[in-house]
């Protein structure tokens, strides 16, 4: 399947001091290899994985297509698809590019798992317990569920000419990401007081169902959230701090 590698996340005020870079898939990990490298040396190794579009203002990459980016993230996920020219019935698989750890095997388990989950949308969740013993010392974003704690990852499969035929609704969805108003008024004011409580003193009262059909109302698609055992799925690197984690990682240190 095609792949969209999405590569034009700007770096904050903080990491271009430490780096030196406006573009975070520029920044450079280890001796001349930067975030997007690791990126693309993981896709290159992946079994399910076919041509490469990366969307962003990058110098040029052996084997891959180079796409102008847009405003915002979503715009560069459809600006990809777009270039691709994928079909109605195809799958796509989005990755950030500022995941360094990530594997070629750990890409074809989550493909394989949402392939047979056939959503609109498939989005790894990565459990906590799993998480900490590999990466430990990463801070991250996670949410209580009563199926434990998790954190969310930073590749998703998606049907391409589902999101491209109503690239206006879940346009909007993403833009009410950030409005606990706007995104109460698309979840339903019940189902966000369930998450709110949820987080502060009762996990059991949300599961992975619930959460998956309130996203699917916002967005106008089936969503699955895939569990996967890979960390490198979800461990981004866009603080100084996560840098600086990056280079003694994969230096061996």
């Amino acid at each position: 399947m095609d792949a969209i590698v999405l590569a034009g996340g700007k770096t904050s005020r903080e990491m271009r001091i430490v780096t030196g870079v406006t573009n975070r898939a520029m920044v450079e990990l280890s001796a001349g290899r930067t975030m997007l490298d690791y990126i693309l040396a993981a896709l290159a190794e992946s079994k399910s994985v076919g041509r490469v579009f990366v969307v962003g203002d990058v110098p040029p990459q052996g084997g891959v297509t180079l796409v102008a980016p847009g405003e915002s993230l979503l715009d560069n996920l459809i600006l990809g698809l777009d270039a691709a020219g994928v079909g109605s019935e195809t799958s796509a698989l989005m990755v950030s590019s500022d995941i360094p750890f990530i594997t070629g095997p750990a890409i074809d388990d989550f493909v394989a798992a949402a392939l047979i989950a056939a959503a609109d949308f498939c989005y790894p969740i990565i459990p906590m317990e799993r998480y900490n013993r590999e990466f430990a010392g990463m801070k991250r974003t996670t949410l209580k569920l009563a199926e434990g704690e998790f954190t969310g990852g930073n590749v998703m499969l998606v049907n391409a000419g589902f999101l491209l035929a109503n690239r206006d609704a879940v346009k909007q969805a993403y833009a009410a990401r950030k409005s606990v108003l706007r995104l109460g008024r698309m979840l339903g004011l019940s189902l966000l007081a369930r998450i709110l409580v949820s987080q502060l003193i009762a996990p059991s009262l949300l599961n992975v169902p619930t959460l998956e059909a309130g996203v699917a109302r916002i967005v106008g698609g089936s969503v699955r959230g895939i569990v996967t055992p890979h960390p490198s799925l979800g461990t981004d690197v866009d603080k100084p701090e996560d840098v600086e984690f990056a280079r003694m990682r994969l230096a061996g240190n």
